[in-house]
């Protein structure tokens, strides 16, 4: 009988155990969802995306205070390889792409490099902003690559690469669209479909834990009392 108490007695403590761990993870994750969704508000509020569309699309040629860019695909290469040209200079090569040629401006190349135009609200200066994703196609790896080339005011171009592990608040923004999914900066989970329902199923499914630890560990107090009576 003492084997079996002492069994129940380690079943119900790590019921409440395991209960008390999914609570703090979810606790973890609920306050880095709101801090996401402060910094995001805080975002919308000073920056803007200055649309780049004339005619329904994108132009691949563009002109930003004196520093052209380009985006073609290589003619002799099959699958594609897509080219971003700054100053007429290649500056990346994407290959294995494939690319529909009926497609017109940047469109047929817009789940691997885009144009963006941000704005400082409070400031009124623009920033260029190239987003490419610099995975290569073939390789067997989880963790997505990312260069961005920004172009300040004075046509001074910046190069920037990362991964979605370590990129910077404003290149979680400037990324937005070129994945297959949202990153934010301090979690994804706000920008996920089920996000808060899995955050609800957590919560239940802890508090299930701790109620189902504590009623064991009382079910088998009570019987010993009744027992020693």
């Amino acid at each position: 009988m003492n084997v079996k108490r002492k069994k129940f007695l380690f079943i119900s403590a790590s019921l409440v155990i395991i209960g008390i761990i999914i609570i703090l993870l979810v606790t973890y994750f609920l306050i880095q969802s709101v801090r996401e969704s402060f910094y995001q508000n805080a975002f919308d509020k000073r920056y803007d995306f200055v649309s780049l569309q004339e005619d329904g699309m994108i132009d691949a040629v563009q002109v930003f205070h004196g520093v052209k860019l380009n985006t073609y695909v290589e003619s002799e290469s099959n699958p594609s390889t897509i080219i971003l040209e700054i100053n007429d200079e290649v500056e990346a090569k994407l290959k294995g792409h494939k690319v529909n040629p009926e497609e017109e401006g940047m469109k047929p190349y817009s789940g691997v490099i885009q144009y963006k135009v941000m704005k400082d609200k409070q400031t009124g200066k623009e920033e260029f902003i190239v987003s490419l994703d610099t995975t290569p196609v073939k390789e067997n790896n989880s963790i997505t690559k990312f260069r961005t080339y920004t172009i300040n005011e004075n046509g001074i171009v910046k190069k920037s690469n990362f991964t979605e592990d370590t990129k910077s608040k404003l290149e979680t923004q400037w990324i937005k669209g070129i994945s297959d999914e949202t990153h934010g900066y301090y979690t994804d989970l706000p920008y996920q479909d089920e996000g808060r329902s899995s955050l609800f199923f957590l919560s239940l499914l802890g508090l299930l834990c701790i109620a189902g630890g504590i009623w064991l560990g009382k079910s088998i107090l009570i019987n010993e009392k009744g027992a020693a009576a």
